[in-house]
This record gives structure tokens, C-alpha cells and sequence, in this order.
């Protein structure tokens, strides 16, 4: 009997508009390390969110054991032994290694005095039994990024949970920190423990599991023997590049088989001229990054390391790579919010500056807070920019403000008015406001984030309309993307970045081939270059 099943698990958020479990189904069997995979946005880290308790599901079941449950909460999932460590590590850095393993879980002499001594004492032992480099009495701040990973599991031993989630736990270690976590999951799992793993990474997928679910577009494609899928068809298939003739999904399910040819990708040869045409006629980058390093915390594997790229006016470079691959940092150093270690980011042949200045708009991936200000009204996040015309002396201009959002909100079809709150409307109106300040005048350089996230069908299509008209109008758009298929939809060149280095480029001339692009997001074609 399997230990975990889930069966059409859906679950929509409707401030965004995503549907990010629909009918998901997940079956796990006992004492198996069981790896959920699949591309960004397909649904994995909710599906797991809603076993921990995290989530609540709007339809499905759950059953542990046979035993169908409800999972309210974290601490109901902790009573039926399940427990998870997230991507990024909770901890009191000022804290010692066995004080944050005990928290909320103390060990106490005469049933109410904490004893620290006993804590230790016990703690150590669990270190020892586990095979864990950890010292109890360390301060939890000097840890690296490996020790955390251990001090999170260590939590979830100490509170006996049988059934252990980790979210990524691979994102910010390096090989030999991989290699040590590896060894304890299979330690783990011979004593009795069932794992599951949510990653993208095919590699680490064949070295530690037993089992893997694919997920896309929030459904479970398949349920899957590791050994039976060859590697080169397990990457495939969390990309996209072919489809299952007979998914297995639900109780009972085994094996899939897979068939099916590439998708179709790019923009077609007519855009990829006039794209080409853009190069030719460039007499230099408007944006431009040179060797750019930067490095990470905790860890000696840079985020971002020797990147060099460049865009022209009238063109649009898509970088895309899978989360905890550099792109969120890449989108840090371009919109200024953070300075390389080492290399040059530069503006028109200048350093980009810190603040930005007129001709350079910014649409970043989290909108909600980067990206406006939710307590403020449609009118002010529309004005907040243009100070020159706007607050002239620095003194707020009512009227020019009032006839700048209406003009705003007519022509971007925002389903608001200037005085309305901007945190009472949906993502994709709150999309379209940021949009509207951005691109209010003419960019000589854009840089969008994601800019389709969680948007429904009509309110993406305004988006690439809009970043499609400024391009038309000269602008150089760096695209940054954690989705392979907004790239190809709206990229003139493509970039690939894994591990924090780009180890692919091409132009999108409508003949790119969708599994090479795949295929180098999860680390398996890193021949780099221009083909």
C-alpha cells in the first residue's frame, strides 16, 4: 500500500488568477525517496505546501497510510509525522545549533525547567547517530549553507517526523555539500523514513531516487520507475519536448511511456530579420554586462559568475534558467538594486546607476511589493516616476497627476479609477498599472521580470503587445524569465543560464530547437557559445 497518495488535488488564488494545482495527484510509496519535478510555475511547491499544511486545498484527498486526512496546518502535519524543510533556512542565527533544533520542542527536567544540559546531551547524540559534521554548541549565523541544510533536517528528527519534503534542498550547495546530503537522505530512508524532493535537476534526480512525479501547468504528467526512463527522456519530459502516450497518475500507476515529437518554438523568420537587421545596425549596446561575478553568502559557489551580454536599441535578449540558477540576481544587478563583485554592468557605456534616471523603465517579478506601493492609490503608483512634470518644485501637481492616471488607466484598459487603493485590485490589473508607469514616455533601455507571471490569458497578451510596441519604438529589452515558453514568445535572442553562467546563446529564428534550450536550463548542454 502506498504511504502518501493525493488525488485531484486543485487549488486556485484568486488575487492572481493562478490555477496552480489542477486535479494534481501525487502517489508515494513507503520507505521511497520520491523526487517531484518540473519546469517553474508547474505546480510542485503548492502540491507539497498543501501535504505540510501550508495551503489549503479548494478539492481533493489526501491519505496517509490508507487513512484519508485533513491537514489543516504545519502542526497537524507534524501529529501525522509529516515535516519539511524549505528552500530557505529558518533559524536564530545567535542562537547555538542544539537551541535551534529544541525550539518549541524543549526537552525539561520535572516536567516544566528547561534543561539546557539535557538538550545539548541529546542533540549531540542525534547528531552522531545521523552522521552529521555539526557541532551543537556552534552559533547557528557561522553555519555554511550544508550545516544549514543539516540543521534543518536535524529539526524534523528531533520532532520523529517519518515523512520528510525538502523544496530544492540542493539550490544553494556545492558538489561535495550535495554529496554529504545525498548520503543522509539514503541513510534516512534505510531507517525508516519516506523522502520526497522537489528539484528541477535531472542528474541529481537519477543519483537519489527511487521515484519521480512530473508535473506541468499544475497537472501530474506521470508517475515514474527512475531506472526505467533514460536521462535524456526524463529531461524532455519536464521541459515539454514530448509528451506521454500513457501517463500513469493515481492509485495503482506505475510506468508511462513517452512519444511525441518538439514543440514548435519561436518567432518565425519574419521577426527574426527584422531582429537580425536590429544587430547589424547597431553602433553599440544601450545595456551591456562584462565578466560580472557575484558572489553568495554562506557558500563559495558564486550566484553569478563571468557573465558578459548585451542588448542593442530595437531588440529584446531573453535570459531564461531555472530558479536558483542566478536569475534572480541577474535582475538584481540590472535594475541596480545590487553591484557586482567583480566585472562592469553599464548603461549606454556608463556604470548603470543605483537610482534610476528618466529612459529606463523596470517591470520586476514581484510587482506586489518591488514593483508598486499596495496602500497607495492607482493615481500615486501612476505618477510616482515622472517627477519633473508631475511634482514641479517639488510640490505635487493635482490636476497634470489626476489627468496623466486617467489617461493612463483609458489607454491600458485598467479596471480602476485614480483614487482606488491599488492593494483592492487583481494581479493583473496591478500588472498593467506598473506597466503603464514603466513604459509612460520613451525607454532607451526596459528590463521586465516575469512579466507575464500568474496573469490570465487576455491580460499576457496585453503585456507582450506592449513590450512588442517598444521594442517597435527603439527601446533594448533585457527579458529575464524563469519560463522557456514567454521567452521563445517574445525574444529575439535567447540565453540560458545554469549554475550562474550562460551556457547557451541563439537567435530565436523560429528553427530553435526547444530540447537543446531544456536540456541546458537543467545542466545537461553546456557547450556555451553561439551555435
Amino acid at each position: 500500500m502506498p504511504g502518501i497518495v493525493m488525488e485531484a488535488v486543485s487549488k486556485f488564488y484568486p488575487t492572481s488568477h493562478i490555477l496552480a494545482n489542477d486535479r494534481a495527484s501525487l502517489e508515494v510509496g513507503d520507505l521511497e525517496i520520491h523526487a517531484v519535478v518540473g519546469e517553474n510555475g508547474a505546480g510542485k511547491s503548492t502540491l507539497m505546501k498543501v501535504l505540510y499544511g501550508l495551503e489549503q486545498p479548494d478539492s481533493g484527498a489526501i491519505r496517509i497510510g490508507g487513512v484519508e486526512v485533513a491537514i489543516p496546518d504545519p502542526a497537524a502535519a507534524a501529529r501525522l509525522g509529516i515535516g519539511m524543510v524549505q528552500q530557505h533556512a529558518e533559524y536564530v542565527p545567535d542562537f547555538t545549533v542544539a537551541e535551534n533544533v529544541v525550539l518549541c520542542a524543549e526537552p525539561r527536567r520535572l516536567g516544566f525547567v528547561l534543561s539546557r544540559r539535557k538538550a545539548e546531551a541529546e542533540v549531540a547524540a542525534l547528531i552522531e547517530a545521523n552522521s552529521f559534521g555539526l557541532d551543537p554548541r556552534a552559533r547557528a549565523g557561522s553555519l555554511s549553507e550544508g550545516e544549514l541544510q543539516q540543521l534543518e533536517i536535524l529539526k524534523l528528527l528531533w520532532r520523529r517526523s517519518s515523512i520528510l519534503i525538502l523544496d530544492e534542498p540542493t539550490a544553494l550547495l556545492a558538489d561535495s555539500e550535495v554529496d554529504s546530503l545525498f548520503a543522509t537522505l539514503r541513510r534516512l530512508r534505510e531507517g525508516g523514513r519516506t523522502i520526497l524532493i522537489i528539484t528541477h535537476k535531472v542528474g541529481e534526480v537519477r543519483r537519489i531516487a527511487d521515484a519521480v512525479t512530473i508535473m506541468r501547468h499544475g497537472r501530474s504528467l506521470a508517475r515514474l520507475r527512475v531506472a526505467d526512463v533514460p536521462e535524456g527522456e526524463l529531461a524532455a519530459l519536464m521541459m515539454g519536448d514530448i509528451h506521454l502516450g500513457q501517463a500513469t497518475l493515481g492509485p495503482g500507476s506505475a510506468h508511462g511511456t513517452a512519444s511525441g515529437a518538439a514543440r514548435p518554438a519561436g518567432p518565425g523568420p519574419a521577426r527574426a530579420g527584422l531582429a537580425l537587421e536590429a544587430r547589424k545596425a547597431c553602433s553599440g549596446p544601450i545595456f551591456e554586462m562584462r565578466k560580472v561575478s557575484l558572489g553568495r553568502r554562506r557558500t563559495r559557489q558564486p550566484a553569478l559568475s563571468e557573465l558578459s551580454l548585451e542588448v542593442c536599441a530595437g531588440e529584446i535578449l531573453g535570459v531564461c534558467a531555472i530558479s536558483g540558477n542566478g536569475l534572480s540576481e541577474l535582475e538584481a544587478l540590472a535594475s541596480g538594486a545590487k553591484r557586482p563583485s567583480s566585472g562592469q554592468v553599464l548603461l549606454s557605456g556608463r556604470p548603470l546607476p543605483r537610482l534610476r534616471r528618466p529612459g529606463v523603465g523596470y517591470v520586476p517579478a514581484d510587482r506586489l511589493h518591488r514593483g508598486s506601493s499596495l496602500h497607495s492609490s492607482v493615481a500615486e503608483n501612476l505618477a510616482a516616476l515622472d517627477r519633473d512634470r508631475l511634482f514641479p518644485r517639488g510640490v505635487a501637481d493635482r490636476k497634470a497627476i489626476e489627468a496623466f492616471a486617467s489617461e493612463a488607466i483609458e489607454g491600458y484598459g485598467i479596471a480602476a479609477v485614480p483614487e482606488q487603493r491599488l492593494g483592492t485590485l487583481s494581479g493583473g490589473t496591478i500588472q498593467k498599472v506598473v506597466l503603464a508607469r514603466e513604459l509612460a514616455g520613451s525607454s532607451s533601455f526596459l528590463l521586465f521580470s516575469n512579466p507575464t507571471w500568474g496573469l490570465d490569458l487576455s491580460s499576457a497578451a496585453f503585456v507582450r503587445e506592449r513590450i512588442h510596441e517598444a521594442k517597435a519604438a527603439g527601446a533594448a529589452i533585457l527579458l529575464v524569465s524563469a519560463t522557456l515558453d514567454e521567452v521563445l514568445e517574445l525574444a529575439d535572442r535567447i540565453g540560458i543560464l545554469s549554475r550562474g553562467r550562460l551556457v547557451l546563446e541563439v537567435d530565436n529564428d523560429g528553427k530553435v530547437d526547444r530540447g537543446r534550450l531544456g536540456r541546458a536550463m537543467l545542466g545537461l548542454d553546456t557547450t556555451g557559445g553561439r551555435p
